[in-house]
């Protein structure tokens, strides 16, 4: 397909919605509710901190079956993904490493303790009623990891009649994905959940398979009045070949892979015993195995392993919180959290020496911390909702690390003739260091102190033409001390050379200063056309004047369109084009001893397209996804290629 071609079809996808829709439909009108923010129930609106909600229904629409695709878009997110589908990818905001971005599941941390960060590769959409994505210091709220800002992913309690779909798709490098969800809710008791299987053959030769089996689950129960228990469950098994684990070496790998198992569990009780009172009691257990391995094969014909390598880490988790509200005007919350952070690290080394003799290297360690954290926030609604304003206090408790006390305070002030929302928060973080920053045997440093962050907003809300165009301009400046730089908190697992490990050093602390501006603009003209756009322009200063993945530009356009009665009454259609600009950025070059080097931008566009049948056939859905459309050459980190242009077409069916 040329680019002339596929603009082309572009074109005519989204003309098709246009030219299908009626002139006087209404503007779709929806209040978002955020959680993360706060750790209360706010309306988007009232929230006076810089917080992107990617709704469930819209990622649907954009077929982004990973989340780390539906992050990739979110304003001041850069994503970095290694190679195929299936591949390690990480998050980071507005310039923070990925350890500095807290993620969350429903709430429950999922920062592995061993590298302090969340893999995106093999997290699906699975049952994803919203992503919300919080830019800027959350430690006041959430303690350690929340430097740059919090990503939580979470599930919808099921409702109204109970649904059933069925859904398989399949396209390029024999990738397909299979998936049964349930959702639906009867009198007290709701329940959605969904199991999926996906694979790819991916796109750099043989061996660069991946495979994912996922499942999640959700149960509501309202045993009491205004009393709801809650159950959560997540599993995912996925085994992704690693054809760049050698990649140091300057050699394809032919049979190195990895292996994981992600459990997470969580029980919770939400109450509001009576109208200005709430509380809610929870639990939760977090296990996430990695496991790798790489093998040769010597002149007899025997296989024998070079590397094998496990890093099993649990987390468990209680939390308790309590909101006082004083009529309209104060919400006072206070809260504890708990959690104990473990790990069995294993890792295995062979090597053959230049007289034959086989040297082996076994590295074992099982680190532990435990952590207790007391908050407290105020949030005031004052002269008639014109001023809002947020403070908040923690104070943790590390047996390791010690204590850490965060502060931060936030509020905006509507100015009603223009109806122009001003907002400026003050923020502190802080990170304890990863037990691989510490411990690992080649490039831990048991000596690093933990990071200190405090970092200012400054922005404006401007809505238009009666909320159909929105404009958020931010300023931000964060400044970091004892800022962790690690090479390896930047890379997927690959095997890095013992020369390499001892040059060094790959840890250590130092200063650095983030400052940018965001600029985030949503148009919606009509109720089946909206057009979302985003620009971040990043600037950073340390002693080395280097800091890796980070983009100096970094920009999104997006258009969603649905409209129903497409074809006949009853139907519904949709297009969806994304396209996303990446500058330039310095990245590990693994053929010069992970030294960075420039690694050129790139520009990638997506579509996605859907049709849902009416009368007869109306529980049937055809869908069809394209990424990389123009089949753009690029990479994101280097020496692991991009996929090149790769569809998806798929078929869905309701019951």
């Amino acid at each position: 397909m040329t680019k002339g071609t596929a603009g082309y079809a572009v074109w005519c996808a989204v003309t098709l919605m246009a030219t299908a829709a009626r002139a006087d439909e209404a503007a779709r009108r929806f209040a978002d509710i955020v959680v993360t923010a706060t750790r209360t129930e706010t309306a988007a609106d009232d929230v006076t901190r810089t917080v992107t909600v990617l709704p469930g229904a819209q990622i649907e629409q954009r077929a982004q079956s990973a989340a780390a695709e539906a992050l990739r878009g979110a304003p001041g997110v850069d994503l970095t993904a290694f190679g195929s589908p299936g591949r390690s990818a990480f998050a980071s905001i507005r310039g923070a490493a990925p350890d500095q971005v807290l993620v969350l599941l429903d709430g429950v941390e999922v920062n592995t303790p061993t590298v302090g960060q969340f893999d995106f590769g093999n997290l699906t959409t699975d049952d994803v009623g919203r992503i919300e994505v919080l830019r800027g210091a959350g430690g006041a709220l959430y303690g350690s990891q929340a430097i740059g800002g919090v990503i939580n992913v979470l599930t919808a309690r099921g409702d109204g009649p109970l649904r059933f779909t069925w859904g398989a798709e399949g396209g390029r490098a024999s990738s397909h994905r299979e998936q049964f969800s349930v959702a639906g809710g009867r009198g007290p008791v709701g329940i959605s959940g969904a199991v999926s299987y996906q694979g790819t053959n991916g796109f750099q030769g043989p061996h660069d398979d991946a495979r994912n089996v996922s499942t999640v689950w959700r149960a509501d129960a309202d045993l009491v009045p205004a009393g709801t228990a809650r159950t959560i469950v997540r599993y995912t098994n996925a085994r992704s070949d690693l054809p760049n684990f050698n990649v140091a070496d300057g050699r394809r790998d032919a049979d190195a892979y990895s292996r994981t198992d992600f459990v997470l569990l969580k029980g919770e009780w939400e109450h509001v015993p009576v109208d200005a009172l709430s509380y809610r009691l929870s639990t939760s257990y977090v296990r996430d195995n990695l496991r790798y391995r790489d093998e040769e094969t010597d002149d007899g014909g025997r296989t024998e392993p070079v590397v094998v390598a496990r890093f099993p880490s649990e987390i468990v988790g209680a939390q308790a919180q309590a909101n006082y509200a004083l009529a309209a005007v104060a919400l006072t919350t206070i809260g504890l959290d708990f959690k104990e952070l473990s790990a069995d690290l294993y890792k295995q080394r062979r090597e053959v020496e230049d007289d034959g003799e086989v040297e082996t290297e076994v590295d074992r360690l099982r680190p532990n911390r435990s952590n207790v954290g007391v908050y407290g926030q105020e949030q005031l609604r004052l002269l008639e909702d014109t001023l809002l304003a947020t403070g908040g206090v923690r104070y943790d408790h590390y047996d390791d690390v010690g204590d850490e006390v965060t502060w931060s305070g936030s509020g905006s002030y509507l100015v009603r003739p223009t109806q122009t929302r001003l907002l400026v928060s003050y923020a502190q973080g802080f990170r304890a260091p990863s037990f691989d920053e510490l411990f690992e045997p080649e490039l831990g440093n048991p000596n690093l102190d933990p990071e200190r962050s405090w970092e200012i907003d400054a922005g404006v809300s401007q809505s238009l033409f009666d909320g159909q165009l929105r404009v958020e301009p931010t300023y931000f400046y964060r400044d970091v001390s004892n800022l962790i730089e690690e090479v390896a908190d930047q890379l997927p697992p690959i095997n890095i050379p013992e020369e390499d490990e001892q040059e060094g050093p790959f840890t250590r602390n130092l200063d650095a200063r983030f400052q940018g501006v965001e600029l985030v603009t949503r148009v919606q003209p009509y109720a089946w056309l909206t057009v979302n756009g985003s620009y971040m322009y990043l600037d950073y200063d340390t002693p080395t004047g280097v800091l890796l993945q980070r983009p100096k530009h970094r920009g999104f356009f997006g258009i969603d369109t649905m409209r129903a009665g497409v074809l006949r009454s009853g139907d519904r259609g949709w297009a969806t084009v994304q396209v996303y600009a990446v500058g330039a950025r310095d990245s590990p070059d693994p053929q010069d001893e992970f030294e960075a080097e420039r690694l050129g931008g790139y520009v990638r566009t997506d579509l996605s397209l859907g049709y849902r049948f009416g009368g007869t056939f109306a529980p049937v859905t055809l869908t069809a996804a394209v990424r990389n459309l123009f089949n753009e050459q690029y990479e994101e980190s280097i020496g692991f290629p991009a996929p090149p242009a790769w569809f998806l077409v798929g078929l869905r069916y309701h019951l």
